[in-house]
């Protein structure tokens, strides 16, 4: 087995990429642009995301004011609306203490929660349960709010990227207007996902006066994936590529080095039933598995030498902390320098589909991976 460890580990976060893609999605639809930094910025980690985002932006969606306080948001000169918030009074208390903060309200029992701090003026964005299921007011109940309640925003969550129940769910979310006789003029109005962003310009070109009167008071849209150059979806590749987006990270992993399999021997646990070698095969060893990232049994690796890059398959069952590829490419006197599991060239969207399950658990399983941020070619700031 020949060794030839690699150094610098980690998510690598190119913030260059990141500014051009937001201004690539303002470029194509006319809204403002709600940055969803939730759950840690998708895994990425907020302090990563947030400045270099911050001046090109309208907002910012968080999940809570747990997630609001451990990163000191309300430093930043932005509102940013809290989408899940604690429901007890004592922290409804504290989430007041702060001028930047604009609370979802999706339930009665928030609202009764809200109603009794009455000396305060409580900006809210108002969740309308179109077919999610989840949290909101559903579309066809009637509220009353008190007068301490000062709604800024109205706003909806896709289900999925269809555009028969997107339209369905618009229709649902201007029953909802008109059942509660809300004025939309003046409000942050915001339907449009990710996947929506991309669906804009059919819904956008439908004849229908309810679709229309929504999407004419909408102006803002919240984008989450979608400004790292990630699509929520395979079939929308070749929309991301027409557009110019780019994936802004890349996972760099170590090189633990080469080993030669023989002709019908196995690479990893589940043995022959599982991987066998058609002949005799150089695999490289990197270490990455479970730990770090989701189980997946189908995985491409971009591999960098001192002489050339390409890009290859994984070979045998994913473990814990090992996956085998192939290198059968490698030369004889070519040394590896760089292994990354996602780059430029590797699709994120296309590993997801291979295995069967959404691109977004890539991203929420990397926190537990140092990050780096960079400009350029060169790393410029170590955030962790």
């Amino acid at each position: 087995m020949r060794i030839s460890r690699t150094t610098n580990n980690g998510v690598f976060i190119n913030t260059s990429i990141l500014k051009q893609n937001i201004d690539v999605i303002k470029s194509v639809i006319p809204y403002k642009i709600i940055s969803v930094l939730k759950s840690n910025s998708y895994g990425l980690g907020i302090e990563n995301i947030l400045p270099y985002v911050l001046n090109k932006v309208y907002k910012v969606a968080i999940n809570d004011c747990e997630e609001f306080i451990e990163h000191k948001l309300y430093n930043y000169p932005l509102n940013f609306i809290l989408l899940f918030p604690e429901i007890d009074p004592d922290t409804i208390s504290l989430i007041l203490s702060y001028k930047n903060v604009e609370i979802s309200l999706n339930s009665f029992e928030m609202l009764k929660i809200l109603s009794e701090f009455r000396d305060k003026k409580i900006n809210v964005h108002l969740e309308v349960d179109t077919g999610m299921d989840r949290t909101g007011f559903r579309y066809d109940e009637n509220i009353n709010l008190p007068g301490n309640i000062n709604i800024v925003g109205l706003y909806t969550h896709f289900k999925n990227d269809d555009i028969e129940d997107n339209i369905e769910q618009i229709y649902r979310f201007y029953e909802f207007i008109e059942r509660n006789n809300i004025d939309l003029k003046g409000k942050d109005v915001h339907l449009l996902n990710s996947a929506g962003v991309l669906n804009y310009y059919k819904l956008r070109n439908i004849k229908n006066e309810k679709i229309q009167f929504v999407l004419n008071y909408m102006n803002s849209v919240r984008v989450g994936i979608l400004q790292y150059g990630i699509v929520p979806s395979y079939r929308y590749l070749k929309l991301k590529e027409e557009l110019s987006l780019k994936n802004c990270i890349k996972i760099k992993v170590d090189f633990l080095g080469t080993k030669l399999v023989k002709e019908g021997e196995s690479v990893g646990y589940t043995n022959r039933y599982f991987y066998q070698a058609q002949k005799d095969t150089k695999i490289g060893l990197a270490k990455v598995g479970y730990s770090k990232i989701p189980f997946a049994n189908k995985l491409l690796f971009d591999v960098v030498t001192d002489k050339r890059r390409f890009i290859t398959n994984s070979i045998g069952s994913i473990s814990m902390d090992v996956i085998g590829f192939d290198l059968n490419l490698l030369g004889e006197n070519e040394e590896v320098k760089e292994i990354c599991l996602f780059s430029e060239n590797i699709q994120i969207e296309e590993i997801a589909e291979k295995n069967g399950y959404p691109v977004y658990n890539f991203l929420t399983s990397l926190n537990s991976l140092k990050k780096y941020v960079y400009g350029g070619d060169e790393i410029s700031k170590n955030i962790e």
